[in-house]
């Protein structure tokens, strides 16, 4: 479902961000993104919170080793368990899939904060897509799933659950809710080692996303092909446009349908490193939006209108920075915002 209002280049949390304590960490989101609120991942408080191990948490047979920081699928286990995710699947359990508060713990505190959302139009919950989890989880042989087909369609399965459940847990909170795939694994979908091709890929994400019945979102890093992107039905496209905005230059031909049906974008403009933070500014980050904005109008797509249908957000996830770096990136993210919706006149 799309957004049921123009998002005007309003602040989004990508992900993740370095702070221990939940309730801190939820703290500086709602001071900087308030109005699109996200629960924020913590995987400097416990390994359970890095991406990979909080999205596949519960999937059969695997093995969440935190004393070493590994994570992997015994095989022989999950053989004896994998038809009860394939039940869940087939019956929409989606609790199967329902995440604890020690494996997400800035989720558990937003739900337990829901008394004090006022003023927030949206809530984002976020997991690792099929693609990139498939490439990342291993076995005990070490074989990445993305290479045995039963196992990668089991895995796409346990993600459509949790996106599922997520998708309903935020719900009892807000009416619009954003659910996000994070695909950092898609620039490299046609190159040899990647056993998949586009419509492989577009499949799976479809599967993953089909039980969310709110925003359906993606995220993507690198020089992605967007215009291969957008032939799925997702509804807000999140790219690193700090670096790779040409890359949806390029797509420009298959922009105009998309944002013609309601489509969002996600500008990753401000950087997600601490060099470049360092020397950053909302004057030359919003320099750098106004020249995409304008090299896509040179393309043939308005920038006013790329403008009210996008979200601003940093160029990856803040997880691996200081507190200050990611506090700052923050800060830099909201005078941004604040810059290009009084340049366009966005209310």
């Amino acid at each position: 479902m799309m957004l049921p209002f123009e998002p005007a280049c309003l602040p989004l949390l990508l992900g993740a961000l370095p702070h221990r304590s939940a309730s801190q960490a939820l703290d500086v989101v709602r001071r900087n993104t308030g109005e699109l609120l996200a629960w924020p991942q913590l995987p400097q408080r416990s390994f359970r919170e890095q991406s990979l191990v909080q999205s596949a948490a519960g999937f059969p047979g695997l093995v969440v080793d935190v004393q070493h920081n590994h994570v992997y699928v015994d095989r022989s286990a999950s053989e004896r368990a994998i038809d009860r995710l394939g039940l869940a699947y087939l019956e929409n359990d989606v609790g199967y899939a329902a995440l604890s508060a020690d494996d997400a713990a800035g989720l558990a505190e937003l739900l337990r904060q829901s008394d004090g959302l006022r003023g927030v139009l949206a809530l984002k919950g976020q997991l690792l897509g099929p693609v990139s989890c498939a490439a990342m989880l291993v076995d005990d042989k070490q074989r990445p799933l993305i290479y045995d087909p039963a196992l990668f369609e089991a895995l796409a399965q346990h993600l459509y659950l949790r996106a599922a459940w997520q998708d309903q847990q935020l719900h009892l909170q807000a009416n619009a809710v954003i659910i996000c795939l994070d695909e950092p694994f898609l620039d490299v979908v046609g190159m040899p080692f990647l056993p998949l091709d586009w419509d492989q890929v577009r499949t799976r994400i479809e599967t993953t996303l089909a039980g969310v019945s709110g925003c359906r979102a993606l995220y993507a890093a690198g020089a992605t092909d967007w215009a291969e992107v957008l032939q799925t039905s997702v509804d807000l496209i999140i790219m690193d446009a700090y670096a790779y905005g040409h890359a949806l230059v390029a797509a420009a031909n298959a922009l105009p349908a998309y944002l013609e049906r309601g489509g969002a974008l996600g500008l990753g403009i401000v950087p997600a490193d601490e060099e470049l933070l360092a020397g950053a500014s909302v004057e030359s980050l919003t320099r750098r939006a106004l020249a995409l904005l304008h090299e896509l109008a040179a393309a043939g797509i308005p920038a006013e209108q790329v403008a009210r249908q996008a979200v601003i957000t940093t160029s990856s996830s803040l997880g691996s920075l200081s507190m200050a770096g990611a506090e700052r990136a923050l800060g830099l993210l909201a005078g941004l915002s604040r810059a290009l919706r009084e340049q366009y006149q966005l209310t």
